[in-house]
């Protein structure tokens, strides 16, 4: 039986359990009333539930509506979030801590500058940045989740810079309940499954109440080659590292005489060109039959291969005398697979009227892989090969005798894709232990509570497709072209496929694993203090303790004593550990300042103050001052100004020192992407290019190829790990708006309400690493960065290039405090439910609701150091604060739904729009012609039924219309797939039975 065949059997086996099961008794998922609540945002119980902060508060029905199986998808569609880190993570050539993992992004602004709490208290960091990760979340339980803008660092301490994301879980739960959901593609892929068992009960008398879910979440990949709107035959130049191999001749370049005595009086071709000097500038490739081509800077000669998606001809320029072999991949993934088991327990007791107490326990264990294109031995990587190869084709030996140096090795780039693609296999175990208790005092209605917690995320993350420089390095340099290493040898030139015995020899599996332990004892105490005029001052007051440790172990195989690694295609890694302690007390007052007055039904404020002293950076205070004025009974206005602070995560001081593949993009006219110094470049051809080819030289370029020098390639190797002398981040949160409630008594009005919240969030001396791409273009002049071209430019200090070749050897992304982030902009949201009856409709014709959703973003500033120029990219797509936070900053942001119900059924209707945005690039060059993204709507059809014995069906279909993702930026295939639906049309279908 296929996995799909199963899926399908459990889905349908959990609906005819249902229909079965009649005379079960019904089953409850009420929760408790209570008298008094705690808002998130806030540590004091109050009778009422207001907040004072812009607060956004989605059930989950809500959630369910979406069709996703993970809630991290969920979220990413509301206005307030940034498309993240998540599902759309198919892959990666990096050996990043996050593979696999889904996170929330509040504002733009980073998983690590969005707490992320369950019931009001801190989850397990998954990633050494301090980023929590979606995954861990018992969704089978989660009542609602509540999302807060602006710092709340007083509340609960660091992280909270962006916001909080509360999830609520239910807080009794009485008798069994099944819950099982299946989804696919249009397209045959993607499948997702979902299946969780949930039972609980109270015991005792009522005194103890208990509850446990178990929940399995299984998610296969979609594949960009079964999208027709995917392109992997770019029409320019991108990577240019093929199958066949290709040799870069640097400084030492072979006399054009030589070449053309091989193309013209041995192929037939017509003459290649050459520079003043008589030297041949462009590459020389392989083909199977061991005949040369010509490639990269001239016209493509002599190419014999069948051109495929992994090796196809392109235009560099319009009339063709410059052309390119491209490379391709067509094996790649839009949608990460998950395979993930979860557990959650928890039970309550009430020992006495006076004190209760709970213990708490979270397991999950799951497992993502990630796969990428072949290993590409270029760049960094490129091979060093000499000419004793004893397979050096002999057209290409009187080519390499032509040279200055004809002795000297030469470098060559090739495609792996005999070892197969590159596979990251990720496997996570985290979990959490919590246990408290809590009290009245006995004095007034004040109470106490204190908990402790231990947690743990353990991460194994095994690498193949892989190739081990050394035993390449071994083959390559044999008299006898490795024969005595493995059956065969291997000859690399053109596409040839060597023994297996060949290919085990060179192909190399790694292992890293990481650990974070954390652990926090909390105790706090709240209550009403006394009586003004207006009401009762209220306060809550308390002191933590919070531990984070973090050890990273890297394969030895990527950690050599050298300081180098033996695997190309992954990264060099390093050892690394640490740990933060830190000690906090807070406290809060709700103070009632006028009550009953004209135009003053209420009004409050709310004064906080935290006190944290760390380890890594010192004392540090925060504080907060909100209010809530209740003008009349429809209309109430909150806001109020916050001090918020993020210390460095264990990661960000500790985090290894470690290379990774990141994108700078392709060279060309109009656009500031790619190297500079690439002739194909818009500085090459600008009005500096003088100044810019001077700065090449005094970089590294070589002279002989200055005028000819192309990269190759959209990416490089940057250098990147941690700094233990960071320090804090600092944010200042400005928020005000209103929340109306309809004053009309009329029927058809009387159940309207909305909110609009104005905000603003400045984050200064932000933790983060300064781009590459960023560096290459401001090294270069960008935006008035060098406007001497000076090559001690901090910014050119950054990069660093091969004297023979001019590529970038390992550019720096500095782990540092940066500049400073702003952003602000306006949220609103509208309800609207109507009983179709008050519109002369018949008494049973069901209602009508009506929800919006609208994120309008008026400013995100950044400013990458200090006193560097800040820009602006509110309205732009294609620059971050940092890799995981989303690129996407669109103006308008919305989501609408109406949701029709009569008796047991409802369907509704939900769109999704995103508008337009303008590359970031013409942010910094205004003169850029860098594509944007189109605008964006989507739709999605949810229904729900509820049927006899306690049993809910719903399904839905995601993309209606089956809408194409726009494309973003200049790349033919590039597609936003955190923001954006890749998927095409797909369709789920669940099912829920209590018993």
């Amino acid at each position: 039986m296929n996995s799909s065949s199963l899926k399908w059997l459990m889905v349908g086996g959990v609906a005819y359990g249902a229909l079965l099961a009649g005379g079960v008794a019904q089953a409850q998922d009420a929760g408790v009333a209570v008298e008094e609540v705690v808002v998130t945002g806030s540590r004091i119980a109050r009778p009422d539930y207001v907040a004072n902060s812009p607060i956004v508060s989605v059930g989950q029905a809500a959630i369910e509506n979406t069709g996703q199986v993970t809630v991290e998808k969920s979220l990413s569609q509301m206005p307030q979030f940034t498309g993240s880190f998540g599902q759309g993570n198919s892959g990666s050539t990096s050996t990043g801590l996050n593979g696999g993992q889904s996170y929330a992004s509040l504002r733009g602004l980073g998983a690590k500058r969005t707490l992320i709490l369950m019931d009001g208290r801190r989850l397990q960091p998954s990633n050494p940045d301090g980023s929590v990760d979606l995954n861990t979340i018992p969704e089978a339980l989660i009542e609602n989740v509540e999302v807060i803008t602006g710092g709340a660092s007083t509340a609960y301490g660091s992280d909270a810079t962006a916001g909080v994301v509360n999830f609520r879980l239910k807080r009794s739960f009485e008798g069994v309940t099944v819950d099982s959901q299946y989804g696919i593609s249009e397209h045959g892929d993607g499948e997702s499954f979902k299946v969780s068992l949930t039972a609980g009960r109270a015991f005792d008398e009522g005194r103890g109440r208990a509850v446990v879910s178990v929940d399995y979440t299984n998610r296969d990949i979609a594949l960009q080659s079964a999208r027709d709107w995917f392109v992997f035959r770019q029409t320019t130049p991108g990577l240019s590292t093929i199958p066949q191999g290709t040799v870069l001749f640097g400084a030492n370049l072979p006399t054009l005489a030589s070449v053309n005595s091989v193309f013209v009086g041995k192929y037939g071709t017509p003459a290649l060109p050459g520079n003043a000097a008589g030297r041949y500038t462009g590459q020389i490739g392989f083909n199977t039959d061991q005949t040369i081509f010509s490639t990269a800077g001239v016209k493509v000669q002599n190419f014999r291969d069948p051109e495929t998606n992994e090796a196809y001809i392109v235009n560099s320029n319009a009339s063709g005398t410059s052309q390119q072999v491209n490379f391709g991949y067509d094996g790649a993934s839009m949608q990460s697979d998950l395979d993930r088991y979860a557990v959650f327990g928890k039970l309550d007791y009430d020992f006495t009227d006076n004190l209760r107490g709970f213990v708490q326990f979270t397991f999950t264990d799951y497992e993502s892989v990630g796969i990428t294109n072949p290993t590409l031995a270029s760049n960094v990587y490129g091979l060093t090969v000499p000419v004793s190869n004893p397979y050096i084709p002999d057209d290409f030996r009187a080519i390499l005798a032509s040279r200055p140096t004809p002795g000297a090795d030469f470098t060559f780039y090739k495609a792996l894709g005999i070892l197969g693609p590159r596979i990251q296999r990720y496997e996570y175990t985290v979990y959490q232990l919590t246990s408290g208790l809590s009290g009245d005092v006995g004095f007034k209605d004040w109470t106490w509570d204190a908990y402790a917690s231990f947690s743990k995320a353990k991460f194994d993350n095994e690498q193949s497709g892989g190739a081990s420089a050394s035993a390449v390095n071994r083959l390559l340099r044999s008299p006898t072209g490795g024969s005595e290493y493995c059956a065969g040898g291997w000859n690399p030139f053109g596409n040839l496929t060597p023994s297996g015995d060949c290919i085990r020899y060179i192909s190399r599996r790694t292992l890293n694993q990481n650990e974070l332990e954390q652990r926090i004892v909390e105790a706090s105490v709240q209550g009403g203090l006394f009586e003004l005029p207006a009401g009762e001052i209220r306060f809550a007051a308390g002191v933590d303790y919070r531990s984070n440790e973090y050890t990273f172990t890297p394969d030895s195989q990527l950690n050599q004593p050298d300081g180098t690694s033996d695997v190309l295609g992954y990264s060099v890694l390093r050892d690394a550990s640490g740990s933060v302690d830190t000690y906090e007390a807070f406290g809060e007052l709700l103070v009632p300042l006028l009550k009953d007055l004209p135009f003053v039904k209420e009004l409050n404020t709310n004064l906080g103050y935290r006190f944290s002293d760390y380890s890594s950076v010192g004392a540090i205070s925060t504080y907060k001052v909100d209010f809530d004025w209740s003008v009349i009974d429809s209309l109430r206005f909150r806001g109020g100004y916050n001090r918020a602070i993020r210390a460095p995560s264990v990661g960000e001081l500790y985090a290894p020192v470690s290379t990774g593949s990141v994108a700078i993009g392709t060279a060309g006219p109009t656009n500031t992407d790619g190297d500079p110094c690439d002739v194909r470049s818009s500085f090459r051809r600008g009005a500096d290019a003088a100044q810019v080819r001077a700065l090449c030289l005094a970089q590294g370029v070589p002279t002989a190829i200055i005028d000819s020098y192309q990269l190759g390639t959209a990416q490089v190797f940057a250098l990147t790990g941690g700094n233990p002398d960071l320090q804090e981040e600092t944010a200042d949160t400005f928020s005000f708006g209103a929340v109306i409630q309809s004053p009309f008594e009329h029927p058809l009005l009387s159940r309207m309400s909305a909110s609009i919240d104005w905000y603003s969030i400045k984050v200064k001396d932000a933790v983060g690493s300064l781009p590459v791409k960023n560096s290459f273009q401001f090294c270069y002049n960008a935006g008035g960065a060098n406007p001497t071209f000076d090559p001690t430019n901090y910014y050119c200090q950054l990069i660093a290039r091969n004297t023979a070749s001019g590529v970038p050897l390992n550019p720096v992304q500095p782990l540092q405090n940066l500049g400073q982030f702003e952003t602000t902009g306006i949220d609103f949201q509208f309800d609207w439910n109507i009983d179709l009856m008050d519109v002369g409709l018949s008494d049973d014709a069901g209602t009508l609701a009506i929800n919006v959703s609208v994120g309008w973003l008026d400013q995100f500033k950044i400013q990458n150091l200090p006193n560097a120029a800040t820009y602006d990219y509110a309205g732009t797509w294609g620059t971050a604060v940092e890799t995981s936070a989303g690129q996407a900053h669109p103006e308008w942001k919305s989501v609408t739904s109406a949701t029709y119900t009569r008796g047991p059924a409802s369907v509704g209707l939900r769109w999704r729009y995103i508008s337009e945005m303008k590359n970031s690039a013409t942010v910094v060059t205004p003169t850029s012609t860098a594509r944007g993204v189109k605008a964006y709507n989507i739709f999605d059809l949810n229904s729900r039924v509820k049927l006899p014995w306690d049993t809910d069906l719903r399904f839905g279909v995601n993309n209606l219309f089956n809408q194409n993702p726009p494309q973003a930026g200049d790349t033919e295939y590039n597609y936003d797939q955190q923001n954006y639906d890749v998927m095409g049309r797909t369709y789920y279908v669940g099912v829920r039975k209590r018993f």
